[in-house]
């Protein structure tokens, strides 16, 4: 603990020293953010992925076994389990059973653990959540620190403020996901490092290693930092005459990385339990076809492109799941799900999908202090020690929005790029250099700037998760440019119940809810709506009566209005409802909504008259105004064509 603690707890510059201004502001800055943090994890409801990932983490406390939610390294999920064990969760030992023929075995472990704990799912989740209010705490001291550090007080209290209060880190700190301990720990192990090539010493040294194999045990991606990490000592080299020293001392150095490299890799094997560890590379059943080579004609034959090469022969460092893990998820990057991006959808996704997603999910005001921030470095007079901060803080930004944009497999959330955000923040931070008297009116214009974010971030809240900005329309458009996570994962279904309470009349409610939990699980009353696929969903005389729309009231999330079908709403009197098709519920363009839960779920109430406008657009007959009465009377039937 002393080496972290020698990073923190050293002795200030004079200049540099936290006066009570400073402190003020900071406590405040920190009490703000908890309070928003916690009151988006007490509104929003369970999301999509968090299904998967809270009884993925009590499977790896109750077994030891690391399969459930292969796709992303367990530590996260096994943290955020701790305070959700101490509420007992009702739990069947058998379910929690991992078998190696389930590709991906959470889903079904997280479907019977929403069955097992029926009215304390909701209650188990939040409390599941509350770590990650710990992750975003420390990243947001890490920005404070470093920021201050390069800059000066001001600066760091202004990338405190810019992380405390930007909408996509107040939702994903809510969440129980990788992404915010991903983007928390890749920002302190590189703050470590860029100290230690500073001022090289075993500590730090140590302190380094360790922390890049915790963020190692966060996500995949973080891979990525062993070549980011390489990329800034050699800029140090060139850019920094005075690091010469270190080429001269060159065997301490050679200790030093391989200290760090050796620690990471212990940290991972004992964030496994060492379970698998160092099996040859030749042994491993692969899926991927990056990893596993073409599909064989003998489906009993192990796929391994190493396995016949000096390769295969290599024993591997690293455990057996996390191999696998990794494997899996290029599967998915391969398997081409559609993407969808301003109102289209394709299966190769877009390469600039990442920086059109930051262009409209980003406050305009933040926008703006960013875009200063960079010009205002690229036309100053940069000494080689100031060039080599700036370099080092920007590398990793720029290393982690390439590698992701090169994925274009699979092209649907935005949070796979949290990590550039930090060192975005703590470059823009420079700005504090005009938060003083002397230069009171630029100042003032990084002041409104910074004001202008932060009133924008705080109109939709809690919605953070919906946010868009107002050059993209705001969130009531956000649905034209971007779906899924980055507006629509399940979270406003909370807000859905308080409108039908408070709206009677609208019950049974006709819903197509985008998310793998039944809407009855919190009381909510609702009818399947009619979808419309003529490819699936037809009789045998070929007409199209009982499909698409129909008079009542209907609830449908953005992401079906928008074109989604990638799985089906559930019906909790009968079993899923495969949808099958494209645009099941694209139809609900046709009208315009009368209320909206949150910016996610879009509430209609569809006369028999507008029902018959849309269908005659969409070249089906018109209804009879006997089936004003039965419309959401009779719910749709499996086609024998259905999966």
């Amino acid at each position: 603990m002393s080496m972290f603690k020698n990073v923190f707890m050293r002795k200030s510059n004079p200049d540099r020293r936290l006066f009570p201004p400073h402190r003020v502001l900071l406590s405040l800055i920190i009490i703000t953010h908890c309070i928003l943090v916690l009151g988006i994890i007490r509104f929003n409801f369970v999301t999509v992925d968090e299904i998967g990932h809270v009884p993925s983490g009590i499977s790896h406390w109750r077994t030891g076994r690391f399969e459930a939610y292969r796709v992303n390294p367990p530590l996260a999920r096994m943290i955020s389990a701790l305070p959700a064990l101490i509420l007992q969760p009702t739990i069947n030992p058998t379910r929690l059973n991992t078998s190696a023929d389930v590709l991906r075995p959470e889903w079904p472990i997280g479907f019977h653990f929403i069955y097992d704990n029926p009215t304390s799912y909701f209650d188990i989740v939040r409390t599941a959540r509350l770590p990650g209010l710990a992750w975003s705490l420390l990243g947001l001291f890490v920005v404070y620190r470093w920021a201050g550090d390069l800059y000066g007080g001001w600066s760091g209290i202004l990338g405190a403020a810019l992380w405390s209060f930007d909408p996509t880190i107040l939702a994903f700190t809510s969440l129980v996901t990788p992404d915010i301990p991903a983007t928390v720990s890749s920002l302190f192990a590189t703050y470590l490092f860029y100290r230690y090539l500073n001022k090289p010493s075993w500590s730090l040294a140590c302190a380094s290693g360790i922390m890049l194999g915790v963020a190692q045990l966060t996500k995949y991606t973080l891979i990525l930092l062993y070549v980011v990490w390489t990329i800034i000592f050699f800029m140090k080299i060139i850019t920094d005459r005075s690091s010469i020293a270190l080429l001269n001392s060159w065997r301490i150095l050679l200790y030093h990385s391989a200290c760090i490299i050796l620690l990471s890799l212990a940290i991972i094997n004992l964030g496994y339990g060492f379970r698998g560890s160092f099996r040859r590379l030749g042994d491993f059943p692969f899926v991927s076809r990056t990893f596993g080579g073409d599909y064989s004609s003998d489906s009993s034959d192990i796929r391994n492109r190493f396995r016949d090469s000096w390769l295969g022969q290599l024993p591997i460092p690293t455990p057996e799941d996390y191999i696998k893990g990794i494997d899996i998820q290029k599967l998915d990057f391969e398997s081409r799900f559609p993407s969808y991006l301003a109102g289209r959808w394709r299966r190769i996704g877009w390469w600039y999908y990442y920086l059109y997603a930051l262009a409209v999910k980003v406050p305009t005001g933040f926008w703006c202090l960013i875009i200063w921030g960079i010009v205002w470095s690229l036309i100053a007079k940069q000494s080689p020690t100031r060039l080599f901060t700036e370099l080092c803080v920007w590398t990793p930004a720029i290393c982690f929005l390439d590698f992701v944009s090169s994925q274009t497999g699979i092209n649907h959330h935005m949070r796979y790029v949290l990590p550039v955000f930090p060192f975005v923040i703590v470059a823009t931070s420079k700005l504090g250099y005009f938060l003083n008297s002397r230069r009171w009116k630029s100042g003032l214009c990084v002041v409104s700037l910074y004001a202008w974010g932060f009133v924008s971030s705080l109109m939709i809240y809690p919605h953070s998760q919906s946010y868009f900005n107002e050059l993209a329309g705001g969130p009531e458009n956000g649905g034209e440019h971007l779906v899924d996570s980055n507006i629509d994962w399940g979270q406003d279904l909370m807000f859905l119940k308080s409108w039908i309470d408070r709206h009677p009349e609208a019950r049974p409610i006709g819903l197509a809810y985008y998310n793998l939990v039944d809407p009855a699980i919190v009381g909510i009353e609702y009818t399947v709506p009619h979808p419309f696929a003529r490819e699936l969903y037809h009789d045998r005389s070929g007409r199209y009566d009982h499909l698409g729309p129909k008079p009542g009231y209907y609830a449908v999330s953005v992401n079906y209005i928008r074109g989604s079908s990638s799985f089906a709403p559930p019906d909790h009197k009968s079993d899923w409802i495969p949808l099958g098709g494209a645009e099941p519920y694209s139809y609900f363009q046709f009208f315009r909504p009368i209320a909206r839960a949150g910016y996610s779920i879009y509430i209609y109430h569809i006369t028999l008259d507008e029902a018959n406008a849309a269908r005659r657009k969409m070249g089906l007959p018109p209804l009879p105004r006997d089936d004003a009465r039965r419309s959401l009377e009779n719910p749709p039937e499996r086609s024998a064509r259905d999966p």
